[in-house]
């Protein structure tokens, strides 16, 4: 159980016994806990009409020091998911940026950058990115599908793996259809989903169909717990926790070039592909080089 169930339990058990003001807060706190961890304690009480030092008497009815403590534990709920509003997110890190000041945020990025890439090579196992990598190169097609914010990541992929191999498909779904994009799906392919929670349904129902269909679904998500997750026969996961209201990408492009790289170190003719790649962008000019006058 985590401590926010703990605190929300300690709070309905508490209820009865606490003097009527108290009682009103904690009712509150019950029924709000976006609203508690988004806003300041003055906030809170213009908003509610609950007195200001009512709010500290309940904090220390609870156990807590200090009614910022109390609070740090809605707002750290908030922070992981547990309530899946972007806009209250926007508004924890809103006001402890106030409250704190732009170091106190720029030491927090920072923290869960760090924490998000150790954890990467803490959840996934050498044996496990060379099996997805395995899977890939054998492959006679590799699908990579990524809708809202992963399409990004897929797009990525799509762009590595093209110059390592002619086998990569980008599932895009132009003007809502999907199903003709994996037409000619059969189970000598590979379909590659990068979907973090909330999964995008089309990704969801893309692995489904695919996994019908006998192709191999490598699935890059955030949790074992994930739709994704337990639909796909091999799991990568990508931690994504951050300060920001929305999802960290980090580990996710971070995941992808190490895949990437390992699928590069098992295809004999990637060198020559991507050398002649190359020269071809070359030739054409595509890369930018300052003129002559």
């Amino acid at each position: 159980m985590s401590q926010y169930q703990k605190l929300q339990d300690q709070l309905k058990k508490m209820m009865p016994e606490l003097p009527p003001a108290l009682r009103q807060a904690a009712s509150y706190f019950l029924d709000n806990p976006g609203t508690v961890a988004t806003l300041s304690m003055r906030q809170l009480a213009a908003t509610t009409g609950i007195s200001p030092g009512n709010l500290p008497r309940l904090a220390k009815a609870l156990g807590y020091a200090t009614y910022g403590e109390l609070r740090q534990v809605y707002s750290t709920h908030v922070q992981d998911g547990g309530i899946g509003d972007y806009h209250l997110r926007a508004g924890t890190l809103q006001s402890e940026g106030e409250g704190q000041g732009g170091a106190k945020i720029w030491s927090d990025f920072m923290a869960a950058a760090h924490r998000n890439i150790d954890s990467l090579f803490g959840f996934n196992s050498l044996a496990s990115v060379e099996a997805a990598a395995d899977r890939i190169v054998a492959a006679e097609t590799v699908y990579v599908v990524g809708m809202q914010a992963s399409l990004s990541s897929a797009n990525y992929v799509k762009y590595l793996g093209t110059m390592v191999s002619e086998k990569f498909r980008i599932v895009a779904g132009q003007g809502g259809i999907f199903a003709d994009d994996i037409a000619d799906m059969t189970d000598r392919d590979v379909l590659l989903v990068i979907s973090l929670r909330p999964c995008s349904e089309h990704s969801i129902r893309l692995a489904t169909e695919a996994k019908s269909r006998g192709a191999f679904v490598i699935g890059c998500t955030d949790s074992e717990a994930s739709p994704l997750a337990l639909t796909a026969e091999s799991v990568l996961l990508a931690p994504d926790k951050s300060p920001m209201f929305f999802d960290s990408y980090l580990a996710v492009t971070l995941l992808l070039e190490v895949l990437m790289g390992f699928v590069t170190l098992r295809s004999s003719g990637a060198v020559k592909r991507i050398e002649e790649i190359e020269a071809g962008r070359a030739r054409m000019g595509e890369y930018w080089k300052e003129k002559d006058d």
